[in-house]
């Protein structure tokens, strides 16, 4: 083999390594004690298989969706023309989660969400409005679907909506937007797992970088 291929070869094997990694957590949450986090927002239904493996994967404790639930179905934008299409699927999604898991899960309502046919939804699942801070094991959590509502004197805060909104700190400001977010407790320690690739398209975005 010579060396140009063996390049090439070794490149292709590490892609798809890293590939197959995409979309694992270390070991170290795995067996970790602590309160396991986590952070979703702007979930088209082309993703839920996916969210429902990382949910069995993962195993959180707390789940915490930062909003439009079906992130496919634009309600802002369409008027009451798909509201029924948004009951039926926000209603399948929202019980999927409480049968797949026993875990807290709590909805932080985003644009195109419509917080009545979520209360409809839900069993035992939390609505929180935005501006929320929720504390979690002495750990101050903040919620919002906007960046800019997030409320202030959080030690973490979880948003979505905008994907181009950023932070100085950003290990405290988590955008559910760009990854998986998971989160231990109190350690505050975080890890960023990626969406399958097809989450903007499922979003409706005409570019890859458009919120």
């Amino acid at each position: 083999m010579t060396s140009v291929i063996r390049k090439v070869f070794n490149n292709f094997s590490s892609g798809i390594s890293d590939f197959k990694n995409r979309y694992k957590l270390p070991e170290e949450f795995h067996s970790s004690q602590e309160l396991k986090i986590m952070h979703i927002s702007d979930t088209p239904e082309s993703i839920y298989s996916h969210i429902y493996k990382m949910l069995n994967y993962s195993k959180p404790d707390v789940i915490i969706h930062t909003g439009d639930l079906v992130d496919n179905l634009k309600l802002e934008d369409s008027g009451k023309d798909l509201y029924p299409l948004y009951q039926k699927k926000s209603a399948e999604f929202i019980s999927n989660l409480e049968k797949l898991t026993a875990a807290r899960i709590i909805y932080v309502p985003g644009n195109h969400d419509d917080i009545n046919i979520i209360e409809d939804n839900k069993n035992r699942s939390e609505i929180m409005a935005e501006g929320t801070i929720i504390e979690l094991d002495g750990v101050k959590i903040g919620l919002a679907h906007y960046p800019n509502n997030l409320p202030e004197g959080a030690d973490i805060n979880l948003f979505g909506h905008n994907k181009q909104k950023k932070f100085a700190d950003e290990n405290k400001y988590l955008n559910g937007i760009l990854n998986i977010n998971y989160l231990l407790l109190p350690s505050k320690t975080d890890y960023k797992v990626n969406y399958p690739w097809i989450v903007d398209q499922g979003r409706q975005y005409k570019h890859f970088n458009m919120i």
